[in-house]
C-alpha cells in the first residue's frame, strides 16, 4: 500500500487495522455467547475469544475473562512446537485441547484453535476458550474439592484435530459424548466455539484480502511493538523497588484446616515488572494447585491494572513482565496433581498482589475484595426430562472500597469477571427454586468509603437424589480494609438455615447429598473499607442504613449515629 513503508508504519492505518482485529475478537465473543447452551457460558460469560499471529503471539482478545490472559497464546505455542508444526496445519482445521499440563487452565476449560490462511500462507489463528458445565470426572461439574489427582477431574484431551481440512472428527465427538453428564450442553457449547472460530476466520481472511498479506502482517508486528513500548513507558513511571505481601488459603480441601501460604514479591526494575512467587507453599494434595500458564495470567492482569487499561491488549504487554516460580509448589505443580480449584487460588493470589501494590501506589489501589468466589455445582436426574443435569454457578461478592468511592456489591472481581446468572434463567432450566437473592448486610467494611457487599442466595431443591459440590475459601480470612478502613465479613454456608435441621457447612464440600425441600444458603464474603469510618459523610451513612446495607448496630457502634436522631 502506498501510504505504508517498510520502516515507518502509517499510524492511521495501524489504528484502523488494529482495532479491526479487536472488533473481530469481540464479534467472535458475541457469536459464542448468543449461540451457547449452558447458563455458565450464555449468562455468566465464562469464556474468551482471541486472535493470534501465525507464531502464536496474541494480537487481540475480547474483554471477558482475565484468567485467560496470556494462557491461550502459551497453549497455542506449545501445540505448534510439540504437536502440530505449521506443515501439519491445514485450512479448515480446528485443534481442541483441555489438558491442564499441556497449557489449559483446568479440565472444564476447553480451548479450540482455527488457522487462518491467506494466499496459501498460514497467517493467523482464531481461538476460543470456554468453561463447560461438565466434562466428566468423579462429581457433577467436574470440580471435586477432595480430588487428589487430575484423573478425578474429568476427560483429558491432548491437542487433537476436532476438524481436519473442514471434516469433522466424529470419533472425538463420540468420546466427549460418552464421558460427560450433559452431552447436549457440552457439545452444544463446543459447537458455539466452533461457530465463533469460523466467524473469526472469515473476518480475518477478509482483512488480509482487503489490505494485503504483507501489510497486515507488518501492522500486527507494529501493533505488538506499540503495546510493548506503551507498557514499558508506564512501568518506568512506577518507583523502582521490591514490594511484598502474604496471605493464605483456608486449606486445600483434603488436608482440612491447614492454611496454605502465598507470599508475593513484586519487583519494579526500570521498565520491567518481576513477580516472584517462588516461595509459595508446596503443591497441595487437594485440587487448588495452579499450572504455570494460568499463573502468568495473574501477573499480566496485575500489570494491566497498575499501568494503563487503554493500551491495546496483545503480546507486547506480556514482554514487560517476568515471573519466578518453583516446580513442585502450588503455583507450579507436578503432574498428576489436581487443579480444578485453581480459580480460588489465583483469586486470592491477585488480592495479595494488590496488597503489595498498595505499597507502590497507595492512592490508587482499592481495599481487599472478596477474593473467594463461591462456586456451586448441583447435579442429578431432572424430574421432567429424566436426563442428567448439572447446574454450575460462580457467586460473586464485594469489591473493595476505592480511594475515592465505595466498592461495588455482588460482583465477580479480579481475574474472574464473570457475570451474575439471573435466578429466572436457572429456574427455567433446573429443578431449583430461589428463596432469596439479596445483599449481605454489614459484609462491606466500614470506612470513609464503604466496601462492597457480598450476596445471600438461598437455593431450594425441588426434587430428590441430588448432590452439591461447593468450592470456596475465605471463611477464616476477613477481606482487609485499607488506610484505616474496617475489614469486611468472610463468607458462610448453611443447610436448612432457620429450621430444626439447620447445619453450618464448613469448608469445601464434595457431592453432599440433598433431598427435596433442602435449602442451601450461601453468604459470600464482602470486602474491605477505605479510610477512617469517622470521615464518612453522614448522608452516605444514613442512606446505607435506609437501604439496608448496614444494620442499626453498625450505625450506632461504628459510625456513632443514633437512629432516633434521623428524620
Amino acid at each position: 500500500m502506498s501510504m505504508m513503508t517498510h520502516n515507518k508504519m502509517n499510524p492511521i492505518m495501524m489504528e484502523v487495522v488494529g482495532h479491526s482485529l479487536l472488533s473481530i475478537a469481540e464479534e467472535m465473543s458475541v457469536t459464542l455467547q448468543r449461540t451457547a447452551y449452558s447458563s455458565i457460558v450464555r449468562e455468566a460469560m465464562d469464556f474468551s475469544t482471541a486472535l493470534f499471529t501465525a507464531n502464536g503471539d496474541l494480537i487481540a482478545q475480547s474483554d471477558n475473562i482475565p484468567t485467560h490472559l496470556g494462557s491461550m497464546g502459551k497453549t497455542l505455542k506449545g501445540i505448534l512446537k510439540n504437536y502440530f508444526p505449521k506443515g501439519k496445519i491445514f485450512e479448515g482445521d480446528q485443534i481442541i485441547i483441555n489438558h491442564p499440563y499441556l497449557g489449559a487452565s483446568h479440565t472444564p476449560d476447553i480451548l479450540l484453535f482455527a488457522p487462518v490462511f491467506a494466499e496459501g500462507e498460514l497467517v493467523a489463528f482464531c481461538g476460543s476458550m470456554c468453561h463447560h458445565a461438565d466434562v466428566g470426572g468423579s462429581v457433577a461439574g467436574s470440580s471435586p474439592t477432595n480430588a487428589t489427582e487430575i484423573f478425578q477431574e474429568g476427560l483429558l484431551l491432548p491437542p487433537i484435530k476436532l476438524f481436519e481440512r473442514g471434516q469433522e472428527n466424529e470419533a472425538v465427538f463420540a468420546i466427549i459424548r460418552a464421558n460427560v453428564r450433559m452431552p447436549n450442553y457440552t457439545l452444544g457449547d463446543l459447537r458455539s466455539q466452533i461457530s465463533a472460530n469460523k466467524v473469526g476466520v472469515t473476518r480475518v481472511e477478509g482483512l488480509f484480502a482487503k489490505y494485503g498479506v504483507k501489510n497486515v502482517k507488518e501492522i500486527m508486528a507494529s501493533w505488538i511493538q506499540y503495546s510493548e513500548m506503551m507498557i514499558r513507558q508506564k512501568i518506568l513511571e512506577i518507583p523502582d523497588g521490591v514490594y511484598t505481601a502474604e496471605g493464605y488459603l483456608d486449606d486445600d480441601g483434603v488436608t482440612v484446616g491447614q492454611k496454605i501460604s502465598l507470599p508475593v514479591s513484586i519487583e519494579v526494575k526500570g521498565d520491567t515488572i518481576i513477580f516472584d512467587f517462588s516461595k509459595v507453599a508446596p503443591q497441595a494434595k487437594g485440587p487448588f494447585n495452579v499450572t504455570k500458564e494460568t499463573v502468568w495470567s495473574v501477573a499480566y492482569y496485575i500489570t494491566r491494572c497498575i499501568t494503563d487499561p487503554d493500551i491495546p491488549q496483545n503480546e507486547g504487554v506480556f514482554r514487560a513482565v517476568d515471573l519466578k516460580l518453583t516446580e513442585g509448589t502450588i503455583l507450579h505443580p507436578r503432574f498428576p496433581a489436581p487443579v480444578s480449584g485453581r480459580y480460588h487460588t489465583i483469586m486470592r493470589l491477585s488480592d495479595i498482589c494488590f496488597q503489595a501494590c498498595s505499597k507502590i501506589l497507595p492512592d490508587k489501589i482499592p481495599a481487599s475484595s472478596h477474593a473467594h468466589a463461591t462456586t456451586i455445582a448441583i447435579g442429578g436426574i431432572h424430574p421432567e426430562r429424566t436426563d442428567y443435569f448439572v447446574y454450575y454457578e460462580l457467586n460473586g461478592g464485594g469489591m473493595g472500597a476505592r480511594p475515592n468511592k465505595d466498592g461495588l456489591s455482588g460482583i465477580d472481581v479480579y481475574v474472574g469477571n464473570c457475570m451474575n446468572v439471573p435466578i429466572e434463567a436457572v429456574e427455567l432450566e433446573y429443578p431449583i427454586q430461589f428463596q432469596s437473592y439479596e445483599l449481605y448486610q454489614d459484609s462491606g467494611g466500614a470506612g470513609k468509603y464503604r466496601g462492597g457487599l457480598g450476596v445471600v442466595r438461598e437455593l431450594k431443591m425441588i426434587t430428590d437424589h441430588l448432590t452439591a459440590t461447593i468450592r470456596n475459601d475465605g471463611e477464616t480470612t476477613n477481606p482487609k480494609g485499607f488506610q484505616g478502613g474496617r475489614d469486611g465479613l468472610p463468607g458462610q454456608k448453611f443447610l436448612n438455615l432457620g429450621t430444626d435441621q439447620e447445619k453450618q457447612i464448613v469448608g469445601k464440600v464434595t457431592a453432599m447429598p440433598l433431598s427435596k425441600g433442602d435449602v442451601i444458603t450461601i453468604k459470600t464474603p464482602g470486602s474491605g473499607g477505605y479510610g477512617d469510618p469517622q470521615l464518612r459523610e453522614k448522608e452516605l451513612i444514613v442512606a446505607d442504613w435506609k437501604n439496608g446495607y448496614i444494620s442499626t448496630d453498625a450505625l450506632r457502634n461504628i459510625y456513632q449515629i443514633d437512629p432516633n436522631s434521623i428524620g
